[in-house]
């Protein structure tokens, strides 16, 4: 007797495995070189936060990837052709590093309170991610139910908006208003730092 075949794995949003990240480490990757040919002169604070942000993207790309996608037969991230995100990426990242290069651009320095209190929030939001879920498959047998990683790629599309905001706001808000009239993204930035921190350890 014929058995029939299981169904493929369902993914976050029904999209192909790997799409959310790569909207996100793109999504990153833009504001950066936004921010970038912006201030070629001198680059704002929020670079240095996102330049780690995007270190721990590459990173979870280059060592947790083929873990946390899988070695499947459907579409890979995007629909574009397999390897094309991190090839993306990892092109970008060095693009920018030799325009900055080039540029000679100058950094404002981070105050250590603040500086490091990002970057705990980004780190707290991996490996809280990375726990969760370890739990949740756990308790699934093995397998993340749909809901849960349907809830994983909400946050990170309300991550991936954020970061929208962000330039907008660098980009063409604070730059038409006056020194003392600018809105502060402060809190927004500390709220992106554990979502996406959150949603990468959550899929490593």
């Amino acid at each position: 007797m014929s058995t029939m075949p299981a169904p493929p794995p369902r993914h976050a949003l029904g999209l192909p495995a790997g799409s959310i990240r790569a909207l996100l480490g793109l999504g990153v990757l833009g504001l950066l070189w936004g921010l970038a040919l912006k201030f070629p002169h001198k680059l704002p604070l929020s670079f240095i936060y996102l330049l780690f942000l995007m270190l721990l993207i590459l990173a979870h790309y280059f060592a947790a990837h083929g873990k946390s996608v899988g070695h499947v037969k459907e579409r890979s991230a995007l629909g574009l052709p397999r390897g094309s995100i991190r090839f993306l990426l990892m092109a970008g990242f060095l693009g920018l590093a030799y325009y900055l290069y080039r540029t000679d651009t100058a950094f404002e320095v981070p105050a250590s309170g603040p500086f490091f209190f990002l970057i705990a929030l980004l780190l707290s939001g991996f490996f809280v991610g990375y726990l969760l879920t370890s739990l949740i498959a756990f308790l699934g047998g093995g397998r993340l139910p749909a809901w849960f990683q349907d809830v994983q790629a909400w946050f990170a599309l309300l991550g991936l908006l954020g970061l929208v905001i962000l330039v907008m706001v660098y980009v063409i808000i604070n730059p038409s208003l006056a020194e003392g009239s600018r809105i502060n993204v402060d809190q927004l930035e500390a709220f992106l730092a554990a979502i996406v921190g959150f949603y990468f350890g959550a899929r490593s």
